[in-house]
């Protein structure tokens, strides 16, 4: 498969498979959730800017889109790097605005999971989305 990456695949799976098979509270669960839907926020902008699939990087540090497959703009690589913790913010409130409503510790949760992948994202450090924002920002 040509769209997706993998270093260590089989250290990655293990790691994963032993993650979610102590998981007795589904804490990892929603988490990797949020995280999921995190890149499918990545996922969506891609394709509307591109129009073709994204490449995938799987590792032990996460999953990321390879920025470097198709030649982007300041403002596209910004928006593009907007779109997954602009999601996961998205989520956050509208499972605020639904646990008005019927309240779960799955949501409360699942809130809490997409306030921390969105907010953690945006740490302008290493590969995240808050460092490519940031040099998009800059002269």
């Amino acid at each position: 498969m040509r769209h997706f990456r993998a270093r260590q695949p089989v250290l990655v799976l293990a790691v994963l498979w032993f993650v979610l098979y102590r998981d007795h509270t589904g804490v990892a669960r929603v988490g990797l959730l949020a995280a999921l839907l995190h890149e499918a926020g990545h996922t969506l902008a891609w394709l509307a800017m591109t129009r073709r699939l994204p490449v995938f990087r799987f590792s032990l540090a996460g999953v990321g889109l390879d920025v470097f497959a198709a030649r982007l703009t300041r403002r596209q690589t910004f928006l593009l790097a907007l779109a997954g913790p602009l999601t996961n913010f998205l989520l956050l409130g509208v499972t605020l605005w639904r646990m008005q409503i019927a309240a779960s510790y799955w949501g409360y949760f699942f809130a809490a999971a997409n306030l921390i992948t969105g907010a953690f994202n945006l740490l302008p450090v290493g590969r995240l989305d808050g460092r490519r924002m940031l040099e998009c920002l800059l002269p």
